[in-house]
């Protein structure tokens, strides 16, 4: 096998989020363990030079696989856990555009528009002043913007980058900007002709997201992405964090492994993100169940079926918005999955998630080798696998956080308690879809709201409390015999 690579909001709950304990298992073990799998991942780490490696499988809504190896500190013999923090590297544009797709959702931002209807000063391609560059094409790298090193290197911090987001982004996009280059910056061709990875353009989408909400980026993540998904050791900077808590950064020269110094950039939505395996697990599961975690909702199933879409065939074959198609071997077969990978000084991660099968799979290295292969064989054992036990999310609702600038509609249901059927009273127009939860925060119905005839059958699901949810918003619902 060959692999080519490439670096290619909310509610208020008055509930609690119920943990179904038998089919928890303890965090820190390996719920459905095998030397077979240890072995091969361990042949890939020396063949590729990883110091450390954490991987894990998510599969129908639960993670059904963590394991670590290898160190994050090889001077100090620190073994990587569960609970250490890598640095995603360019899988973090997966969460800047999931934060853009929020603001699509919550109609303050227009995938197609001219994204200088959002800046406070223009970005202007060289030669081309009269065409748009539209959000949709940062996220699909068709922007036209070209990432100049020479400058770009100039961003690095240590530990983290001394120059703001929008001081960043203004010098490097505006036309009076400090580090501004018309041939550097830019292609000479118009916006939406053209593919070409481009990191910059990941970055200012994410100041795209900071200017229209008024909010800090990374603030704005913390509130409508990570904590929604317990994401609780998950950040954009690293002052975030405890030192000795994050891998350090490892190089591989004349056999011995070389640290880097803990580094940051201030172009920062483009690949900066720290987090865990076990939070990626989190953010793996809700995408996989449609924008949903628990009862926690991020995007809807709509919006990530967008994400998951390719955008740009007549460019290229494999590009959704911010998502790709990579190709997995297994079983002497290989499958098409979505997702990022990401490659950084001492860093190298992959993500990939099959929604056919409702699969998820994550490996996070502290070094430089290729970790599609580890992958390969995460999926190949995924789909294969007897899961005997599993580790089930423990995310509370999350409270007293308000979607930015969004009117929600109170949703009134009666009878309640019901038995084969419940009626919804809202304003509503025009068709909408709902979701019932159990207690436990698994989503056991969904299906659409007539506009007309506001009923809804409740007559396969047995006695018991549920959830409903109508456009972000939940209220409870007894079922009886």
């Amino acid at each position: 096998m060959l692999h080519y690579t490439n670096d290619k909001l909310n509610k208020l709950m008055i509930f609690l989020f119920v943990i179904c304990a038998s089919h928890l298992a303890v965090f820190g073990q390996n719920p459905n363990p095998s030397t077979t799998l240890d072995a091969t991942i361990q042949n890939e780490m020396l063949n590729r030079n990883f110091p450390g490696v954490a991987t894990i499988i998510v599969k129908d809504g639960e993670i059904v696989w963590v394991e670590s190896y290898g160190y994050a500190d090889v001077s100090n013999t620190v073994a990587v856990e569960d609970t250490t923090v890598f640095l995603l590297a360019s899988v973090s544009k997966l969460f800047t555009g999931t934060a853009a797709m929020q603001l699509y959702e919550a109609g303050i931002i227009d995938l197609d528009a001219d994204i200088n209807q959002k800046l406070p000063w223009e970005v202007e391609i060289p030669n081309f002043i009269n065409d748009s560059i539209t959000i949709r094409q940062l996220m699909t790298h068709t922007s036209s913007i070209r990432d100049n090193w020479s400058t770009m290197n100039t961003y690095y911090g240590y530990p983290d980058p001394t120059i703001s987001l929008a001081n960043c982004m203004e010098r490097y996009f505006s036309t009076t900007g400090l580090d501004y280059d018309a041939t550097g910056n830019f292609l000479n061709s118009p916006p939406g002709t053209t593919y070409q990875y481009s990191n910059m353009a990941s970055a200012l989408n994410g100041y795209i997201v900071e200017v229209s909400t008024g909010s800090p980026f990374d603030n704005y993540c913390d509130d409508y992405i990570f904590d929604p998904l317990c994401m609780k050791y998950t950040a954009w900077h690293f002052a975030d964090f405890d030192p000795d808590q994050v891998a350090i950064p490892y190089s591989y020269q004349n056999g011995n492994y070389i640290p880097y110094d803990q580094y940051g950039f201030a172009d920062y939505p483009d690949g900066q993100l720290r987090s865990t395996i076990l939070d990626l697990g989190n953010f793996m599961i809700a995408y996989l169940n449609g924008g949903t975690l628990g009862i926690n909702t991020i995007l809807t199933p709509t919006t990530v079926n967008e994400m998951f879409s390719l955008q740009i065939p007549l460019l290229d074959t494999v590009q959704g918005l911010n998502w790709y198609r990579t190709k997995l071997y297994h079983n002497g077969e290989e499958t098409m999955l979505w997702g990022h990978n990401g490659g950084e000084k001492g860093v190298s991660t992959n993500l990939y998630l099959d929604p056919q099968n409702n699969i998820g799979i994550c490996v996070l290295a502290n070094g430089e080798g290729d970790g599609l292969y580890i992958c390969d064989a995460l999926y190949e054992h995924a789909l294969n696998m007897t899961v005997n036990n599993s580790i089930v999310p423990n995310c509370l609702p999350i409270t007293n956080v308000t979607e930015p600038n969004i009117q929600k509609e109170e949703i009134i249901i009666y009878p309640n308690p019901a038995r084969d059927f419940v009626r919804v009273e809202t304003n509503l127009e025009e068709e909408e879809q709902y979701r019932i939860y159990t207690s436990a925060g698994k989503m056991v119905s969904s299906g659409f709201i007539d506009a007309q005839n506001k009923q809804i059958n409740l007559s396969d699901l047995p006695r018991g409390l549920y959830f409903i949810e109508l456009q972000n918003n939940f209220t409870s619902l007894r079922i009886l015999d």
